[in-house]
């Protein structure tokens, strides 16, 4: 629990901030889906407290214990294993967030993120419980084979929650805000282009926390909170379910890319 305290409070607050944003300066006036991703949210976190419990949290004990994983070579010290341990995760949640839109199997439970008609910082609650457990393994030998230590997957989950809601919220930022920060982490445009019905464009820019990631593996798509175009899935994939129920069958059912 008291590893997990800080990471709620993290998500909670971005959460908050994204949602003042959105009245504060709106990229575009649109109805959020938050009772079915909020629901959605809920069946995702549940199961997967159910079948993995606090296992990233005990991968760390157990690499510290054990000595094992690269930051343990060293070993490293803390205030360099912490930051590692948010730019190593990072980068496997680039990869696994790319294998995601390439792999026919993983894209099936991914669409249903992609499906919101309109991204906000709803959408950021918006995972298929399928595609958190399939991802959580990837995560658990990531942790381990990087050794890193509970403080450092404590940040990297604290972090990489609050970017994940932030980065969806269907707001703008100032234009020169943006460019400062949008070669080193993912803004709402960039993110918003993600989210684009272009194929093309929703296959690039993978990055959660750093935008750098896009930059170096060439998988960037520039974005700015000027640009308008319509989000979701193009036309002719399966449609935008926005009931709990319709969510939770979405990747079972025929569908096309």
């Amino acid at each position: 629990m008291s590893e997990t305290l800080p990471v709620v409070v993290s998500i909670a607050a971005a959460l908050a901030l994204a949602v003042a944003l959105e009245r504060l300066a709106p990229h575009e006036r649109a109805p959020a889906s938050w009772l079915a991703n909020a629901g959605l949210w809920a069946a995702a976190t549940g199961l997967r407290a159910l079948v993995f419990g606090g296992a990233e949290w005990q991968v760390a004990r157990w690499t510290a214990n054990a000595r094992f994983g690269l930051l343990a070579l060293g070993p490293a010290p803390l205030a360099a294993a912490v930051p590692a341990t948010v730019l190593g995760l990072d980068l496997v949640s680039y990869l696994w967030h790319r294998a995601n839109h390439r792999v026919r199997l993983l894209w099936r439970f991914h669409r249903v993120h992609h499906a919101d008609p309109v991204v906000t910082a709803s959408t950021s609650l918006r995972f298929h419980p399928g595609e958190i457990l399939l991802s959580l393994p990837v995560r658990l030998a990531a942790i381990a084979l990087l050794g890193a230590p509970l403080a450092g997957v404590v940040a990297f989950e604290a972090v990489f929650g609050a970017a994940n809601a932030l980065e969806h919220g269907n707001f703008d930022l100032p234009f020169r805000v943006e460019r400062a920060l949008d070669r080193a982490l993912v803004t709402p445009a960039l993110h918003r282009r993600h989210h684009s019905v272009s194929r093309v464009e929703h296959d690039a820019n993978y990055g959660t926390i750093f935008a750098f990631w896009d930059l170096w593996l060439g998988s960037r798509c520039p974005g700015a909170s000027t640009d308008r175009f319509p989000v979701g899935l193009p036309a002719g994939a399966t449609g935008a379910p926005r009931a709990l129920g319709a969510m939770l069958l979405e990747p079972f059912r025929a569908a096309t890319r």
